[in-house]
């Protein structure tokens, strides 16, 4: 994984906590490799809006841009990594009685040991990195509310209000792409989303998510995921 620019190993295992405002993104696993992820809505944790929950033990850590690298020397690091197994496993199964429940209870205990374990949380080193995260911010934000058309890297620049090579810099230091190789990621995510959720054909696809035509989209698909658009709906839709 990259987080806020730092480049963090996970073994079989491990796991990661990243609050919402830090920047990060999956790097290259191995072949046999893979991971699950749990995005929570703060109000699974604060159980209503306005609660005391919310005020003391969700709102002020959810700001601060923090993360835990979850390793299985620690006590209370184990029990949340156990905790997530447990929830994904009753989200595969859904078949106990309330399961939906017994995940949120889940859920608010893993918050419950995040929180305990705060000191351990990795917090930016000073203002300048702030500022470099939101800037990293600004040209991510851009690239994902306009990939579907064609950009230019002068364009990605002037989003952030810095130059060309400044930009350039700044995504090789937090995704470790080049801007126009994260464009490309970004697209093939949001491509492999319409392949498995709609039946929208291989061309029209290629049209939405900023590819110039069908055979540019399955070349640079398939060189990125290992199978040709179609073979990849085939054998993952359903």
């Amino acid at each position: 994984m990259q987080v806020n620019g730092e480049l963090v190993f996970l073994a079989e295992g491990e796991g990661l906590f990243i609050s919402p405002e830090v920047l990060h993104t999956t790097k290259t696993m191995q072949t046999d490799g893979s991971y699950y992820s749990l995005n929570v809505q703060t109000k699974i944790l604060s159980f209503f809006l306005g609660s005391l929950m919310e005020q003391k033990y969700v709102l002020p850590y959810l700001k601060q841009q923090r993360w835990l690298h979850l390793n299985q020397g620690d006590l209370s690091q184990e029990k949340i990594l156990s905790q997530i197994k447990q929830i994904n496993q009753i989200y595969l199964n859904q078949s106990d009685f309330a399961w939906e429940y017994q995940i949120a209870v889940l859920l608010v205990s893993c918050w419950q040991e995040i929180i305990q374990a705060q000191e351990q949380l990795s917090l930016p080193a000073d203002k300048k990195q702030l500022q470099h995260q939101k800037r990293m911010q600004l040209l991510l934000n851009f690239v994902q509310e306009n990939y579907m058309r064609e950009l230019r890297l002068s364009e990605m620049a002037q989003a952030a209000h810095i130059s060309i090579s400044e930009c350039t810099r700044s995504f090789k230091k937090f995704t470790d792409y080049s801007p126009y190789e994260y464009l490309l990621q970004y697209r093939i995510k949001k491509a492999a989303e319409k392949l498995l959720q709609t039946d929208l054909t291989v061309e029209q696809i290629a049209i939405q998510t900023g590819f110039k035509d069908a055979s540019s989209f399955i070349q640079a698909f398939k060189r990125r995921v290992g199978l040709t658009p179609l073979k990849y709906r085939k054998n993952y839709q359903n």
